[in-house]
């Protein structure tokens, strides 16, 4: 599963603006939604919201947050992604704040592709070009080719 192949132009909204942490979650779960990932918005925010209370931060540092959560109302594995004016508060590990997050809905009976998912995630996102390419992206068409290059390149 290549997770580029999980985008598209609608999954992606470039430099926004958002008061915080929990407005950032939202639009991303809108983003899922309208796609088609997420059938119950309001299910999957609230088990994400858990999964940020109960769970801890899903900031990995760097400015970049990887929310998640397995749930009863996703269709199939989907990604969406966001990029922020200013950053915001997510409680990160280094304190900085969170200017790039990508949020990872699946089913609950799709353990294997959500770690799969994450864990592709945090080693295309550990290229620091990659990321500083991401932020600076003007097209949400071109935010998904350079996730698709990188991902082509070191997954070949």
């Amino acid at each position: 599963m290549r997770v580029s192949d999980l985008f598209n132009r609608d999954s992606v909204l470039l430099h926004a603006d958002m008061a915080d942490r929990d407005d950032a979650l939202g639009v991303l779960v809108e983003l899922q939604e309208s796609n088609g990932v997420i059938t119950n918005g309001t299910a999957y925010y609230n088990a994400i919201l858990q999964r940020e209370t109960a769970g801890g931060s899903t900031a990995i540092g760097e400015g970049i947050a990887l929310p998640h959560a397995a749930s009863a109302g996703v269709t199939a594995p989907g990604v969406a992604a966001l990029t922020l004016r200013r950053g915001v508060d997510w409680g990160a590990p280094d304190n900085r704040p969170v200017d790039l997050a990508f949020m990872v809905a699946v089913p609950p009976d799709a353990e294997s592709a959500h770690l799969l998912i994450l864990a592709r995630l945090v080693n295309l996102l550990s290229d620091e070009t990659l990321v500083r390419n991401l932020r600076a992206c003007v097209s949400r068409e071109d935010f998904i080719l350079r996730l698709a290059r990188a991902e082509a390149s070191r997954f070949a």
